[in-house]
């Protein structure tokens, strides 16, 4: 007899997520990359960050850095898939000027450090250092609220808060890939 059902495992059903970087915040519909400002990358917000830090905005995991350096997917422990994007076009960049300090499959705690970047270059050589972070698979969202104040402090200002839609039976580990 088993001692613990692995679908017994109880999760989070809501999400609030802390600015990932400190500086101006903007709606997505403002991001100059229509990919973003139509949301079809998913719903979310921006900033366009004052320093090269990026912090986690949830407790999780990093699932996945992206080889360039340039993408943080990041699961939150209600199972919410999250993409932080930092700047536009920056995949063209191969990681010049990026540095991870965690990597995939690490579990990681709201406002820790996660990647750092030479803010610098990335102005001069991407269309823009605005960062969207958003929400990747919008099945598994049930309501989100976003908060767009004017500045947000990385690892301390709240942007976010989503309800989680609930699976029966489901846990973090059981979740597909967005």
């Amino acid at each position: 007899m088993f001692k613990k059902s692995f679908f017994s495992t109880k999760r989070k059903t809501e999400e609030i997520l802390i600015s990932p970087m400190t500086g101006r915040v903007l709606a997505m519909e403002d991001v100059p990359d229509p990919v973003f400002s139509n949301k079809k990358a998913g719903l979310g917000i921006a900033v366009d960050p004052e320093a090269g830090t990026v912090v986690s905005p949830v407790d999780g995991e990093l699932v996945h850095l992206f080889r360039t350096k340039h993408a943080l997917w990041i699961r939150g422990e209600s199972g919410l898939d999250i993409l932080i994007h930092i700047g536009l076009d920056t995949v063209y960049m191969q990681g010049e000027g990026f540095k991870a300090l965690a990597g995939s499959g690490e579990r990681v705690k709201t406002g820790q450090p996660l990647s750092e970047f030479s803010l610098d270059l990335v102005r001069k050589k991407a269309v823009s250092a605005i960062t969207p972070m958003f929400l990747i698979t919008p099945s598994q969202i049930e309501h989100a609220e976003i908060e767009l104040p004017d500045r947000a402090e990385m690892g301390v200002t709240p942007l976010m808060k989503v309800k989680v839609k609930p699976y029966a039976g489901d846990s973090v580990e059981r979740r597909g890939t967005p």
